[in-house]
């Protein structure tokens, strides 16, 4: 009888579930604590974030993928907000789309990649809330979320590089 390599790998098998978790657990943490600024309550810096990113970088953009659409789906599900999914999963898997097609050119640092991906996940939401209200009136939102989306995807990009550097390179 021959060795046979597995058809999957079962570390990355294991790191990707436990990824998956901490992107549920930080995204569950995230949306149960009072809005950033109370008049945009729909407003959320997205610290599960993060995790994606890190996914992207360190197992590649397939584990990223399900961990994305997986978060997108199970997050509004935990919290009670179902409806939620219609914003946050087409949003979630655009943005990730953008920031591994920028991530493989390799001309872009994190911060960046960062911030371009949560200016289109922004973005993508206010087509999804046109779509479902029939109103063009919600690209109203479209300053404030751009400067707040900046704000924190540079957040995002910066704590990601940071969290990726400080891990050691056997984890990485």
């Amino acid at each position: 009888m021959k060795n046979q390599k597995p058809v999957f790998n079962v570390k990355k098998l294991a790191s990707t579930g436990i990824t998956l978790s901490a992107a549920l657990i930080i995204g569950i943490v995230e949306s149960l604590l009072p809005p950033v600024i109370p008049v945009l309550p729909f407003l959320r810096i997205g610290f599960s974030n993060i995790v994606l990113l890190f996914a992207l970088i360190v197992f590649g953009p397939r584990e990223a993928f399900l961990i994305a659409a997986l978060k997108s789906v199970l997050v509004p599900l935990f919290v009670g907000n179902p409806v939620m999914i219609a914003y946050s999963l087409p949003s979630a898997i655009l943005s990730l789309g953008v920031s591994a097609s920028l991530a493989c050119t390799k001309k872009l640092g994190l911060p960046l990649i960062s911030t371009i991906s949560s200016l289109v996940h922004n973005l993508s939401q206010l087509c999804v809330a046109a779509l479902m209200t029939g109103t063009a009136i919600v690209f109203g939102y479209a300053p404030y979320l751009i400067f707040t989306g900046t704000l924190a995807g540079l957040a995002v990009g910066l704590t990601t590089y940071f969290v990726i550097r400080a891990l050691p390179d056997n984890l990485v």
